[in-house]
């Protein structure tokens, strides 16, 4: 970690293989993402701190009339989490994603390709950047499901797609790991592929959970709940896929009924409030 030449800022990561394409579009330095006019994609995140904001926005990598590729721009203002190493003041979110990021690779768990993050004091507020490369050829597991809703896939195609996913959460958890934040809008797959390569994003919330139970049980409840309409044989499929077994065993039908009372329990919650 390097400070750049503009004053406060602190650079974290650079990718090598994109540094020709960011010098060749003038995307070198915090000020030039950070500068850069662009529409977000959702209304984003407020709170976390004084006045603080998260916004994420795309911007295509036009030089010289060629498209080089599209990236994911995520800037924020204040926006802080806080966790074990710091506890008070907290570090803005985008650092704790950056590092979630690079452990996912570590691990060898499919996310995001990293490009650029840096952070910078100015005018008494911390700002950050972190960027990556656009999913090309990728949707949302939630448009996937509203697709699938409007026009049914081929039975193998739906498996297929399930098995990748239950693999992907399942490399997951066995390196120790929980989202705490697994919703279908941040897992991306590859559509109608015979091998569809899953991608999970929105990484601020990731943390190393020794109890195994725990981590799985929380994680999937997430997933579970927000998964409009999941039939029986998509649990069942998936669990099997999940699990690494061709039926379900005892621990397997365990770890399902637990899931269906946590959810039960957060449905009553609500009923409550």
């Amino acid at each position: 970690m390097t400070s750049g030449p503009q004053s406060g800022v602190r650079l974290l990561y650079r990718a090598p293989a994109w540094q020709e394409r960011l010098t060749r579009a003038g995307l070198q330095e915090f000020g030039d993402f950070w500068d850069l006019q662009l529409e977000a994609v959702d209304e984003g995140n407020s709170g976390r701190g004084q006045a603080g904001w998260s916004r994420v926005c795309l911007h295509p990598l036009w030089v010289d009339g060629a498209l080089l590729g599209r990236l994911v721009i995520k800037r924020q203002s204040n926006y802080f989490s806080r966790d074990w190493r710091h506890p008070l003041r907290g570090r803005l979110t985008f650092e704790k994603e950056l590092a979630n990021l690079r452990h996912y690779q570590q691990a060898g768990i499919a996310t995001m390709e990293a490009v650029y993050c840096a952070t910078r004091q100015h005018n008494g507020s911390r700002q950050a950047v972190l960027v990556t490369a656009f999913l090309d050829g990728f949707i949302s597991l939630e448009e996937q499901l509203r697709r699938w809703r409007d026009q049914p896939p081929p039975r193998r195609q739906r498996d297929l797609l399930l098995d990748a996913v239950a693999r992907l959460v399942a490399n997951l958890h066995r390196q120790g790991l929980e989202h705490r934040c697994l919703f279908p809008k941040h897992i991306f797959v590859e559509p109608a592929s015979d091998n569809p390569q899953v991608r999970l994003i929105d990484l601020e919330k990731t943390r190393w959970v020794p109890w195994r139970p725990a981590r799985r049980v929380r994680d999937l409840t997430a997933l579970a709940r927000r998964w409009p309409g999941l039939r029986p044989r998509d649990a069942l499929r998936f669990l099997c896929s999940y699990s690494g077994h061709a039926r379900l065993q005892a621990g397997d039908k365990q770890l399902w009924r637990a899931v269906a009372q946590r959810i039960r329990a957060k449905r009553n919650d609500r009923s409550l409030s």
